[in-house]
């Protein structure tokens, strides 16, 4: 029995040591990313399904925590939502960030990257794409009339919105049917459908930044810009049909000379 019993106590202080150092493997300085499954994985900043890979991303706490994003500026703007919820992360706690390649999908660690921010449509509303192939990255900036970025210049370009609008479409209709904003606020649209049709809807007036991608049942999405051009003959226009489903106001600049003459 003291045969076995000295036996024992080795294999006891290796089980612990072992789980001791596990926690420090799992955010090691080399982590992996972690794989993203669409229509089940949730971006932990806007809570929408992370169904685009094109435009994922991702972050590793040094403790191992893996927190997935639909896009890589919400992986950004997650730090504001943590410290306003108190939820106990930031920056200095990440060993990792990683994101997609826009062509083949596969992961790259941010230090490696070249990011582009073009006149696209992204499931955000950031323009903002990533690249493996720098030279990629420099053509898809000429051909979208982009610019060249680091992954520290990202952090520059969120700034908070001052109106965050909720749109719903229903049979062709949208409610509310007026956004009303200020001139040069800052705006996120959210836009989703209340019934089984598929829509591709623009700003007339703001197409070159306010185009959403494809909306339907459960997959809400987001546009964000700036609105610099005031005015009330802005509308939600659904580009299938050419059918107006709202209208988007912009008031203030030049916008209450407009409104006397009504």
């Amino acid at each position: 029995m003291g045969n076995v019993a000295k036996h024992i106590r080795p294999l006891g202080i290796l089980l612990v040591l072992f789980f001791l150092v596990l926690p420090g493997c799992r955010g090691s300085k080399n982590p992996e990313p972690v794989d993203i499954y669409p229509e089940e994985d949730v971006c932990e900043t806007c809570r929408m399904l992370i169904t685009d890979q094109r435009f994922a991303a991702e972050f590793i706490t040094k403790k191992g925590k893996v927190k997935k994003f639909d896009d890589p500026i919400c992986m950004i703007r997650y730090f504001d939502l943590s410290r306003k919820l108190h939820l106990g992360i930031t920056p200095d706690d990440v060993v990792a960030y990683f994101v997609k390649d826009y062509y083949d999908k596969t992961w790259i660690n941010v230090k490696k990257a070249t990011f582009v921010r073009a006149n696209i449509v992204t499931v955000m509303g950031f323009g903002v794409a990533c690249f493996r192939d720098r030279g990629k990255a420099v053509a898809f900036a000429k051909e979208h009339n982009g610019t060249i970025l680091k992954f520290d210049d990202l952090w520059g370009l969120y700034k908070e919105a001052n109106v965050v609008a909720r749109i719903v479409i229903k049979n062709g209709k949208m409610f509310p049917h007026v956004v009303e904003v200020q001139f040069n606020d800052i705006v996120e649209v959210v836009a989703e459908t209340a019934d089984n049709k598929i829509y591709h809807i623009t700003i007339k007036g703001y197409e070159d930044v306010a185009t959403f991608d494809e909306i339907k049942r459960g997959h809400p999405r987001q546009i964000r810009f700036t609105a610099d051009r005031p005015g009330k003959d802005f509308a939600f226009i659904d580009m299938d049909t050419g059918k107006v489903l709202g209208k988007f106001w912009v008031k203030g600049g030049h916008f209450k000379e407009e409104e006397k003459k009504l």
